[in-house]
């Protein structure tokens, strides 16, 4: 990326909705050089414009888990199965006493709890857990909460509707067509 990109970056950071036009004027280059440096930064996978859940306006709660696994290659498996749930916003297999965490968010603390309880805890590649409950995050204000109820199994390979805590203590998961919505409830 040159300075140029890093300008287009820093100006769709600030705005993500910002117009090629105004991009092309600030940079002082024509909107075709504009539209076109746009267009191979996404191709090229450098950004990535996108709608972001403001969680901050709608009190989400937040976790740290950090779990110990039995290897490293089972770690970075988990990473992988972790880094599709809707409700990790991040994920990282690390040294250390724990090999592998997660940061998790949830609409409320029982639907956090529920996950944590649910989904991770009886994984049996799962040999030590260290969590931390929070509030709502300081910062990220914002994050891609991957809101898609299109299918029946979770990410995770659980069915909510299989679930004792379903409609009790969670809402089920965003990613199925099982998810009651934000405020937990079907709509």
């Amino acid at each position: 990326m040159d300075e140029r990109d890093l300008k287009i970056y820093r100006m769709l950071r600030e705005n993500g909705r910002r117009k090629v036009s105004e991009i092309a004027r600030k940079l002082g280059i024509s909107h075709p050089s504009a539209r076109e440096r746009l267009e191979r930064l996404e191709k090229r996978g450098d950004v990535r414009v996108q709608a972001l859940l403001n969680i901050k306006k709608r009190n989400f709660v937040s976790a740290v888990v950090n779990l110990r696994v039995r290897s490293m290659d089972e770690a970075e498996k988990l990473a992988d199965v972790f880094a599709k749930c809707p409700r990790t916003v991040f994920v990282a297999a690390t040294t250390g006493k724990y090999n592998l965490n997660l940061a998790l968010i949830a609409e409320n603390h029982s639907v956090l709890e529920a996950t944590i309880e649910n989904t991770i805890r009886p994984l049996e590649a799962v040999k030590e857990m260290d969590v931390s409950i929070g509030s709502s995050p300081a910062y990220p204000e914002f994050v891609d909460f991957k809101l898609d109820p299109v299918r029946e199994r979770a990410p995770c390979g659980k069915v909510c509707a299989d679930c004792y805590l379903y409609g009790k203590k969670c809402s089920g998961c965003p990613a199925t067509v099982y998810f009651m919505g934000l405020d937990g409830k079907r709509g």
